[in-house]
């Protein structure tokens, strides 16, 4: 029975609030060891420390963050789409994180790679050329980030191959820049906002509510776009 008024306002309310919660708790706990690793990055002195420890999370990313963040990304979507079907959160995320974790591996690879190319350039310009140079590397790495976004979303809700992913991540993130824009300037203020203000919450709040965003913003774009000529396959069911 559905629930009208108040009493049904404060269901979707708290429905909507344990979603993001075990959702981005499970998301968490799949994390685990590429967020300590990152703590004792932050920790160590030592050169030596800092590569082995940046190696390993580079190796991590792909089989730990991206298979995880896709699942999370699956839930997010279902709850958005279906908001009235009731599916265990646990059930939804362990089945998409099997299904995705090749396809999320070999992309997060790739987006690692890339993320590789872009440090070491920017040590390079930056501290060879010019310094100014950073100002271009900070646009580049914020376009990263929302093409990265993007490359779940579609990952989620679309069927395509793993390179046409890619391709679709980055062909919405440049036509659309104000798209880009949002997701990306949000997504950096949940994250400031994390770690400065709410750093308490992280394991509740802020990897969903970044999700929620890019999602969102993606499905209210791919629907007005879908019967266009637009390079995208079909939606997932």
């Amino acid at each position: 029975m559905e629930l009208d008024g108040l009493a049904g306002k404060v269901y979707k309310v708290t429905d909507w609030l344990m979603t993001i919660v075990v959702t981005n708790l499970l998301w968490f706990i799949f994390n685990i060891p590429i967020a300590y690793l990152t703590f004792m990055l932050l920790v160590v002195d030592d050169m030596r420390e800092i590569i082995a420890f940046s190696l390993y999370i580079l190796i991590l990313v792909p089989l730990l963050f991206f298979p995880a963040t896709t699942a999370m990304f699956a839930v997010i979507r279902h709850k958005i789409m279906f908001s009235k079907n009731d599916v265990s959160i646990f059930k939804l995320f362990i089945k998409n994180w099997k299904v995705n974790f090749v396809r999320s591996m070999l992309g997060g690879s790739i987006f690692a790679l890339l993320w590789v190319i872009l440090v070491v350039d920017y040590f390079f310009f930056v501290n060879r050329i010019n310094e100014n140079f950073v100002y271009l590397f900070m646009l580049i790495g914020f376009f990263l980030v929302v093409m990265t976004l993007h490359f779940f979303s579609v990952t989620v809700h679309v069927h395509t191959k793993l390179l046409q992913a890619i391709k679709n991540a980055m062909i919405i993130s440049l036509i659309n820049p104000l798209l880009t824009l949002i997701i990306g300037v949000v997504s950096l203020a949940v994250i400031y906002c994390s770690f400065q203000v709410t750093t308490f919450l992280i394991p509740f709040f802020v990897g969903s509510l970044i999700v929620y965003v890019s999602f969102y913003g993606f499905y209210r774009f791919f629907t007005k776009m879908i019967d266009t000529t637009m390079p995208i396959t079909s939606e997932k069911g």
